[in-house]
């Protein structure tokens, strides 16, 4: 038996949700995001959290004309199956994981109703690491430091602060629309990411790049790097070439420990790309805010969501660009997901 609707208080008003789904297999990892996640927090040592990818979420949350800050599903590698409990619609962005409503292929990157007892299912995606599932009106859960993201590491926010595990309900908010008889709508091919196996990342040189020669850096961009298992939301380690490190870094002040990477620990942020001794590692969402390890190069943020997408074995190769053409990638960005 489904249990009567519950009132939420949101910013002052109130809305009404009620369950929406059951958990009949938790996949690898799936968990609730929001975007831009917890912000605000990283002066305790709290990520912010959120999709890995957050252009394909934001896109996922226009398909059903959700509020921007909607919550929905992140899925890694293996999907969820879910059952639903009452008639919505949903929509599936990020990789193409082959998704299947009652055995049935359904689309990506387009609107799909829902009615209640229809189960949803996943194949393996063959290119691409996460996937999105978006529900009209977005995923009721606890706000926790305004934000519904979760952060496993800590047991925060989400569903209890964990992946969803089978037995699970999750409750949406209902929306105005009849959901019955939401409107179709689709990301048209040129406006959906594109994935591979081979990215390339777009980078700023700085704040530590006087800390590798210029050999350095020349090989750093000429290098095919690997993306490592040990790859997560927390960071992702690349796999290539040993660097020698400037004059700078080896000559250092002693309360720096011994290698040429190491620094007295300092702030650092989503998309600082550190150097842990000869291992490459981009800092993600789940990151933490301090580090002891040199920053040479920073991966801009309209790039960022190539690497969430990147899978272990993927390849990268990296392009260093100025200030003003990273800030015009991202505007681009900016203003394909712009909600009216």
């Amino acid at each position: 038996m489904i249990s009567s609707p519950k009132l939420t208080p949101i910013n002052g008003a109130v809305q009404t949700s009620s369950p929406v789904v059951e958990v009949l297999k938790g996949g690898l990892e799936t968990t609730v995001q929001d975007y831009p996640g917890r912000e605000g927090y990283l002066q305790l040592g709290i990520p912010r959290s959120g999709p890995m990818d957050p252009k394909s979420f934001q896109l996922g949350n226009q398909l059903l004309q959700n509020p921007a800050d909607a919550a929905g599903l992140e899925i890694q590698f293996v999907g969820p199956k879910l059952k639903f409990l009452r008639a919505t619609a949903i929509a599936l962005s990020g990789a193409n994981n082959r998704p299947k409503l009652n055995q049935q292929a359904i689309p990506m990157w387009s609107t799909v109703v829902i009615k209640a007892g229809d189960i949803l299912s996943f194949g393996h995606a063959r290119s691409g690491a996460r996937t999105y599932i978006h529900f009209a009106g977005g995923l009721d859960v606890p706000v926790v430091m305004g934000s519904r993201s979760t952060f496993t590491r800590a047991e925060l926010g989400g569903l209890e602060g964990r992946k969803l595990e089978k037995g699970d309900r999750l409750s949406s908010f209902l929306t105005k629309v009849l959901e019955t008889s939401h409107p179709i709508h689709q990301i048209q091919p040129l406006q959906r990411p594109a994935f591979s196996h081979q990215w390339t990342i777009e980078l700023l040189l700085g704040p530590h790049d006087d800390e590798l020669s210029k050999g350095d850096i020349q090989q750093f961009i000429q290098t095919n790097w690997r993306v490592s298992s040990r790859s997560d939301r927390v960071g992702y380690r690349l796999e290539g070439a040993d660097l020698s490190f400037s004059h700078n870094a080896h000559h250092h002040s002693p309360d720096r420990d011994e290698h040429p990477s190491n620094k007295i620990d300092y702030g650092c942020h989503l998309g600082t790309l550190l150097f842990c001794g000869q291992t490459p590692t981009i800092l993600m969402v789940d990151s933490p805010s301090l580090t002891g390890y040199m920053a040479p190069f920073t991966v801009c943020q309209a790039s960022l969501w190539k690497v969430g997408q990147a899978r272990p074995g993927d390849y990268f190769s990296f392009q260093v660009i100025d200030p003003e053409t990273a800030l015009r990638r991202q505007s681009d960005i900016n203003r394909t997901l712009a909600f009216g």
